[in-house]
Order: structure tokens, then C-alpha cells, then sequence
């Protein structure tokens, strides 16, 4: 476990995490552990451990799990409303079913903020052992109408759902054990999420806790109403083993589990169902890895682009890897590539020639006379650089190479010329402006350091780090301005 406020490159090493949000420009999730811990981070990339939230968990809680240690919380899940954080966690033992799910209200995340305090609310829903069910692993939603729910339950008996007081956050029929929607037997770690006059349910199937031998895999129905049933893509009910698979281990990642979308409350009012999903900008989701191979085995979170399929099921996208590819407009569906016009080029194409296929009063033709304004005498050499759209030959000048650069921001390098995309730092962006594209060595500048954010359609918006997208531009070229989302500002980022 990282030191408290101590910053760490990287996703943090946590277990059964929490929903991740975004709140006063940073993100924050909390997970199982001594107090229930919690990370915060500027970017997504780089986590301080925040510290816990109980030092002791709350006697009226603890004396409902007697068998606890008095520290040990489980699977805890966040949501704001009425102005205050709500965390949902779990207190249990190994082994044991008398489990309860409590809560804590906090008006603020930041332990910095004079106001930070965690005040108990006691418990919400709970089992004694001999119930048809384990009360843990709390997933919470608002619905459409504003109405509050929570899912839970653990491989003994049912995934339970059950209705919440909005303004108490605490269970309307207190001791009622609510709809059975999913067998516990194949089931854990449940999540709702509601989309498009759908309830999405997702579970956890299979076994956690074994390192890289864990078999978790996350598993997915939908119903027209919170109370199911959950059905899979092939209609079979979730209360009956049922779930289409969402994701399972993959490359170096082991036993994904606790899936949660990442709720932004920078971009949503925290009322607002939808607030932080598609409708404000990319839509993510968070899990994690019950072991990373590449970083000791070791439990580790993620987040991870959330897109749908046409038929309305959700699909997990992955974030963009090191490595080469082409980048394809989703407008002409024809690829970036650089080219070297002759020096002196916007002479020629002012005059009405054509250049190595730039066309005069093209966006192309643009970049080109913008390098030629700086150095009139032509003395660049051979040629500069030019960003345009054309057909995919295979050509390395076509292929860009993608890092990262830190904080969440990559490079893109032509693989051909090694000129890194950019936008002149001095340039500003206004209403439909058409910022011509820069390509040199890279220098590490604002300009150069891009957001790669893929929308729930598959497309992805190019975004550096000055705020400038880029686009489809005239006559075959590459610009940059204002986003929109439209296929003039999306783009396929795939493997040549």
C-alpha cells in the first residue's frame, strides 16, 4: 500500500474498488482494506493514497459483525447527493455470512478541506447467516426517476436489490431483504447502471482472491425495470446463472471484477442519472485486476473506455497501448499521413499548381504557408512537414507511433520522419477556427501532448493539451479547433 500523500505513477494497488468519480478536478476512489482507504488522482495516472476513512469502524456497526476486528471494511461504493458524499461499505468476516452493509456521509472528499469529516449513518441492509443471502459487495444507483437502489450479496444465496430513502440514503423497509435478480452461486460483486430505458446488471462470475490463478470474469443483463428479470444477449435470466460476458482475463490481466462506471461530477449535476456518461463526453468504467503480471501479481485498478454496440449492449474498450498505428478519419475513413512538399511549396500552390498532392487552399496548403511565412527564404530544407488525409497504402509515412508521456497525455510520431504532432504553442483557438497541424521533432511542449478519449461509438476524439482537437480540414487536409462530435472530429486509431 502507497504511503499517505505520497504520489505514485501508476494505477494503485487496490482490491474491490469502489465506483471511481470525478469531483473538483480530481478523481477519487476508495477500496477494501484497514478503514476503508482511499486514492486520489489529478489525472487518472498518477494516485496519493488520501488515507481511511474509519480509524476504527463505528461501534453501532462494528456490534452487528461481532467476528470483524473492528477494522476491516469490504467493497465499498460512493455516490453523491443532497450535497454530501454517501460511501456504502461492507463489514463481515472470511468465512462468515452475518455481514452488514453500512454508511458514511462526508460534504467533502479532500481531507484538506475544513469540512472534511466522515459522519456514521449506521447500518443499511444486513444478514444474519442464515438468510438466502451475504450482505456485502454494495453497488448504488439513482435511477431516472430518483429513485435510489442498491444491489448486494456474496455467493451465498442472492443478488439482493433493494430500495433506499434518497434523502437518508438508508433502506425504506428496514430488515427487508428485497428482489432476488441474480444466483449468488455464480454471481458476486454487483454494479447497476441504467441507460437508455434499460437497468444494466453486472456480476462478477467465478472465484477472486487466488493472484494470477483467480478466475473472475465480469458478466452483464439488462431489464426494462430495476426489479428484473436480467436477461442475457440469448435470454436467459441472470436469477438462473445467466450473464453475457463484458470481460474476462486478458494479456497480463488476471480476473478483472467490480465493475463501476466513472461518474464525473465536474461535468453532471450530481442529480442527473446520466451526469459524467456519454452525453458530457467519453464514457469510462473502472474494475480491477485481481493480479497484474506485470507489476508482482498484485491487485491493481483500471479504467477503461465504456462504448455500446448497436443492439445497446455495453462493450469494454481498452485504452491505447505503446505502440504503432494508423489514425483513420471516421469522416472520409481515409488515413493521416505526413508528406515533405518542396521548399517554397505555398509559392507554387498560390500560383495554382499542385504539389505532391496538396491542393491549393487546402488546410494542407495552409500549414504549408504558415512554415514558409517563418522562414520565406526556404531554407528548412528539402521540405516541411504537412498533415493530410488519403488513401492507406502501408507507407510508413502513414504510421504514427503513440507513447505516453505521463500525467495521462501520449506523443504521436510519424514513423517514417520521427516529427511529432502538434499545434503551434502560440496559436488560439476560436469559433471554427481551422488551426493548422505542426509536425516536428518532439519537444515535450504543450502542443505535442495529447488526450486520446474514445466515445461509447468507438471513435476517438484527439484532444491536446492546449484544448485543440483534431479534425477532418479542407481539400484533403488535417486541422484543429473546437470539438464537436461528429465524424469531422473522430477518428479510428487501429493497428496497420
Amino acid at each position: 500500500m502507497a504511503p499517505i500523500g505520497v504520489p505514485v505513477a501508476g494505477m494503485p494497488f487496490v482490491h474491490d474498488p469502489s465506483t471511481v468519480v470525478r469531483w473538483k478536478g480530481r478523481y477519487w476512489v476508495f477500496s477494501t482494506g484497514r478503514g476503508a482507504p482511499f486514492y486520489s488522482s489529478p489525472d487518472g495516472a498518477t494516485w496519493t493514497r488520501e488515507g481511511s476513512v474509519w480509524e476504527q469502524i463505528p461501534e453501532d456497526v462494528h456490534a452487528a459483525v461481532p467476528k470483524n476486528n473492528g477494522v476491516d471494511v469490504w467493497a465499498p461504493d460512493v455516490i453523491r447527493m443532497n450535497g454530501e458524499f454517501y460511501l456504502y461499505y461492507a463489514v463481515s468476516s472470511w468465512g462468515s455470512f452475518q455481514s452488514v452493509v453500512a454508511l458514511a456521509t462526508n460534504p467533502t472528499l479532500d481531507p484538506k478541506d475544513p469540512d472534511y469529516k466522515w459522519t456514521d449513518r449506521g447500518v443499511v441492509v444486513s444478514s444474519t447467516g442464515t438468510d438466502d443471502l451475504n450482505a456485502i459487495d454494495p453497488g448504488v444507483m439513482k435511477g431516472p426517476d430518483g429513485r435510489l437502489w442498491i444491489c448486494y450479496g456474496s455467493y451465498h444465496g442472492s443478488i439482493r436489490v433493494t430500495e433506499l430513502d434518497p434523502k437518508t440514503g438508508l433502506a425504506k423497509e428496514p430488515g427487508k431483504l428485497g428482489a432476488a435478480i441474480a444466483t449468488a452461486r455464480e454471481s458476486e460483486a454487483s454494479d447497476l447502471i441504467y441507460r437508455d430505458g434499460y437497468y444494466y446488471l453486472f456480476v462478477n462470475h467465478n472465484s477472486c482472491c487466488k493472484g494470477k490463478n483467480s478466475e473472475y470474469n465480469i458478466r452483464v443483463g439488462r431489464a426494462k425495470d430495476v426489479l428484473g428479470p436480467y436477461v442475457d444477449k440469448h435470454g436467459r435470466t441472470m436469477a438462473e446463472g445467466g450473464g453475457s460476458l463484458f470481460l474476462a482475463a486478458h494479456d497480463y490481466r488476471i480476473g478483472p471484477g467490480h465493475f463501476g462506471r466513472v461518474v464525473d461530477y465536474d461535468s453532471g449535476d450530481e442529480n442527473d442519472v446520466e451526469a459524467g456518461s456519454e452525453i458530457y463526453g467519453a464514457e469510462r468504467f473502472s474494475v480491477h485486476y485481481e493480479a497484474d503480471t506485470t507489476r508482482g501479481n498484485r491487485s491493481v485498478l483500471d479504467m477503461r473506455p465504456l462504448l455500446w454496440s448497436t443492439d445497446g449492449w455495453p462493450v469494454a474498450g481498452d485504452n491505447v497501448a505503446e505502440g504503432t498505428y494508423q489514425i483513420v478519419s471516421r469522416m472520409s475513413e481515409n488515413t493521416l499521413e505526413e508528406i515533405k512538399p518542396p521548399a517554397n511549396v505555398a509559392t507554387a500552390l498560390n500560383a495554382g499548381a499542385t504539389a505532391q498532392g496538396v491542393s491549393p487552399g487546402s488546410a494542407a496548403a495552409a500549414a504549408a504557408a504558415r512554415v514558409e511565412e517563418t522562414n520565406p527564404a526556404g531554407d528548412a530544407g528539402p521540405g516541411v512537414g504537412v498533415a493530410r488525409l488519403t488513401r492507406y497504402l502501408t507507407l510508413d509515412n502513414q504510421k504514427w507511433t503513440i507513447a505516453p508521456t505521463g500525467n495521462g497525455f501520449y506523443k504521436i510520431v510519424n514513423a517514417q520522419t520521427g516529427d511529432a504532432l502538434g499545434e503551434n504553442s502560440d496559436a488560439a483557438i476560436a469559433v471554427d477556427a481551422a488551426i493548422p497541424v505542426t509536425l516536428k521533432p518532439y519537444s515535450g511542449e504543450k502542443g505535442q501532448m495529447w488526450h486520446l478519449d474514445q466515445f461509447p461509438d468507438g471513435g476517438w476524439r484527439i484532444r491536446n493539451r492546449m484544448g485543440a482537437s483534431l479534425r477532418m480540414g479542407e481539400g484533403g487536409g488535417a486541422a484543429l479547433g473546437n470539438f464537436m462530435r461528429d465524424d469531422v472530429h473522430l477518428w479510428a486509431i487501429t493497428t496497420p
